[in-house]
């Protein structure tokens, strides 16, 4: 990958020093080479660029057809970057404070509907290793509203089975406690009896192990969620569809949004907001039941 200016990898050094994801600062670096590049065959230096020219960048990711989520997160490590090369004195002016991202469409997250979550989750099936391994994940997954990719980063210490809880380790490596559910905590126990002892070949710690006792990664959790659902004959989604069933079905019985938020990891409630449009499906659900005029 060639090489970024040393302004900007200060800039990505800044962020990898305040705690930034490796995901984050693999997907900016990128952000921010597309961004140079672009600069540099319009002839035009970082500290050079006015708001005109980066106004012509934002509408130059507009004709690449990027999905609104992709060219919104571009426009921000760029925005990022000139601001903070700006309270460095790095760049005369911040031309990037006042160019707008693009539109997004606000789409509510795919969830599972209770009767598809008692399919998915059969006990009955898979009693070899790697079936108590995918029932143990899918459990987790849903039970304790977790990403993929931190249920692979799971190590078997991480799991208190006498306190039910089970330590997170989230975005910007800040860890959480999450509660851990009787369905999920009987799937755990039953894994640690006897699929994980079958699995483990002396490689890793981590709680979840492939067949050659490798940890899992974010793939093999789609592909193990995926085997279950054409199993079943369930439409195909992903595993963050777990988190999200999770984080809606706690709204709709009664928790609290702050709560949700601290067991998802969230840093700001806003995030979180975005469960509260799809929990009203069941209001309207509960008010045409229950209303006497509501008919």
């Amino acid at each position: 990958m060639p090489d970024l200016s040393p302004q900007l990898e200060s800039y990505l050094d800044h962020l990898r020093a305040s705690g930034a994801a490796g995901s984050t600062l693999r997907g900016y670096r990128t952000d921010l080479l597309q961004l140079q590049r672009w600069m540099r065959a319009a002839g035009v230096s970082l500290e050079a660029a006015d708001t005109a020219v980066l106004r012509r960048y934002a509408a130059y990711l507009g004709t690449l057809r990027y999905a609104p989520a992709t060219a919104s997160r571009k426009l921000s490590a760029m925005r990022g970057a000139y601001a903070w090369l700006f309270a460095r004195d790095l760049v005369p002016r911040d031309p990037a404070a006042v160019v707008p991202g693009p539109k997004q469409r606000r789409t509510l997250p795919a969830t599972f509907k209770p009767s598809e979550l008692d399919q998915l989750l059969d006990p009955a099936v898979g009693d070899d290793p790697r079936g108590l391994r995918d029932r143990a994940l899918l459990e987790l997954l849903y039970g304790s509203g977790l990403r993929a990719s931190e249920a692979c980063t799971l190590r078997v210490r991480d799991v208190d089975r006498g306190r039910r809880q089970i330590r997170v380790t989230g975005k910007g490596d800040k860890q959480r406690m999450v509660p851990l559910g009787g369905a999920a905590e009987q799937a755990l126990d039953r894994y640690l009896a006897r699929g994980r002892p079958a699995l483990d070949r002396g490689l890793a710690d981590r709680l979840f192990l492939s067949v050659r006792g490798r940890p899992l990664q974010p793939s093999d959790v789609r592909r193990t969620l995926e085997r279950s659902l054409t199993r079943h004959g369930l439409a195909s989604r992903s595993p963050h569809a777990l988190r999200h069933s999770f984080a809606t079905h706690l709204l709709e019985g009664g928790a609290d949004l702050l709560s949700i938020q601290e067991m998802l990891g969230h840093a700001s409630v806003a995030t979180t907001q975005v469960y509260t449009h799809v929990s009203v499906r069941h209001l309207k659900t509960a008010h045409a039941h229950a209303h006497p005029r509501a008919r």
